[in-house]
């Protein structure tokens, strides 16, 4: 009961760490797959505003030179119609290009406090050598004193609107468009990395779940599997054996009986049953004590086992009572044999506690000859009579089941009727 108890509390503990070592495995991912998911978010955040300021920068670039290029139509126009329009195109163009910066401003440097796109960036905008942001704005004002001017003035500005585009503000726009694909480049990197890293996180989790949780589990699981179908087989032993002996009582006799009946019929021999009674068992038990009892069945199994074969099954019917049962022996000659071997060392005295012990057996043999309608019952029966009358011609006998047999049976229930 203790050690059962002991058991259970061994048994306790080891699925208190399992449960304990799953929950921070799962622990492990969900802060994993949290963390990787926050970070990569925040990436995603940072690749959306660098491939939109990407987009924006260049589309500044081609609008710097579309200015240029309405400059150089209102220079050149034939009559005032055409110069009209271009003026007017090259208002609209420099309006939207005022738009975009702004937008552009406000991502580098947002007002919310939320994350901007970036040192390299920023500094690319507002910092020497590039001062992005500075020479934007100067553009700007060239390109408002273009609209402001006319006639030679007009193309004394066109001039300072063309190299400054191509000059000063398109190296630092190429120079944007180059840092914000180098940090468009890095955000996806980056998020590989993270990926990458999250896998690798899941796979050591799920190698350490298998290690510490999974593993541990199927060896307890198939120990406690091991433990029961031990336990199991104890059971269906005990169920069929004798506790003292160890030998298999009348219950698996019954079940043995009949298959080795179906075996003596295809070997074409007799089944032949051996019923054997310890002679003077009973005194030794009352004089020296059941302890003492014991020991002389066990030495008597002993006996049994040493003087037949591998091939003789064995049983313990009784208190002092074993019955042999074999499809071997081919008749009544063979069984004898044996029969008076254990008879002649069964008589042997032997020594147990400092006692000398002397015991003897009877035997009583039957046979089973006709297999197309074989009566088990009846043959135990027969058994059971030849060792009756084995015991009363003296006993330390060995007497097959004969018409004697039978007819001082009768006689004597005849007596004990009367």
């Amino acid at each position: 009961m203790v050690e059962h108890m002991s058991e259970m509390q061994i048994d306790k503990r080891v699925a208190r760490r399992i449960r304990h070592a799953y929950v921070l495995a799962l622990s492990i991912i969900a802060i994993a797959t949290i963390s990787a998911f926050m970070v990569e978010n925040e990436m995603m955040e940072r690749f959306e505003g660098s491939s939109a300021a990407l987009h924006v920068v260049g589309e500044q670039r081609t609008l710097s030179h579309r200015l240029v290029l309405f400059a150089a139509d209102a220079v050149n126009a034939p009559n005032y119609t055409i110069e009209a329009m271009a003026l007017n195109n090259l208002a609209q163009v420099k309006s939207a290009m005022v738009k975009e910066h702004e937008s552009l401003l406000s991502r580098i440097r947002p007002e919310d406090g939320a994350r901007g796109l970036g040192p390299e960036i920023d500094r690319v905008f507002f910092d020497a050598p590039y001062n992005l942001n500075p020479k934007f704005m100067r553009y700007m004002n060239r390109v408002d004193a273009f609209l402001a001017s006319e006639g030679e003035a007009m193309k004394a500005r066109y001039n300072a609107m063309y190299f400054e585009a191509i000059g000063p503000l398109g190296t630092a726009l190429d120079v944007a468009v180059e840092q914000l694909e180098k940090d468009t480049m890095a955000d996806v990197a980056t998020m590989r990395t993270i990926r990458m890293a999250m896998a690798v996180v899941v796979m050591f989790a799920l190698v350490g779940e298998w290690m510490f949780i999974f593993r541990p589990l199927a060896r307890t699981v198939e120990q406690k599997t091991r433990a029961l179908e031990e336990a199991r087989n104890a059971v269906a032993h005990a169920a069929s054996h004798d506790p003292l002996t160890d030998l298999p009582n009348r219950r698996m006799l019954e079940h043995v009986i009949d298959t080795m009946q179906s075996q003596a019929q295809r070997q074409g021999k007799p089944l032949t049953v051996c019923h054997v009674d310890l002679d003077r068992f009973k005194e030794v038990n009352d004089t020296l004590g059941h302890a003492v009892g014991d020991k002389v069945l066990q030495h008597a199994v002993t006996v049994l086992r040493n003087a037949t074969r591998g091939s003789d099954f064995i049983a313990r019917v009784g208190g002092d009572e074993f019955v042999i049962v074999d499809c071997t022996f081919g008749g009544y000659e063979g069984a004898s044999v044996m029969g008076e071997r254990i008879v002649e060392r069964m008589a042997r005295p032997f020594e147990i506690d400092g006692h000398v012990c002397r015991i003897g057996a009877s035997i009583g043999i039957a046979l089973c000859e006709n297999h197309d309608d074989p009566d088990i019952e009846a043959l135990m029966c027969r058994a059971d009579l030849a060792l009756y009358y084995a015991k009363e011609r003296g006993r330390g006998q060995v007497q097959p089941y004969s018409e004697a047999a039978k007819a001082s049976f009768e006689q004597r229930v005849a007596r004990n009727a009367a």
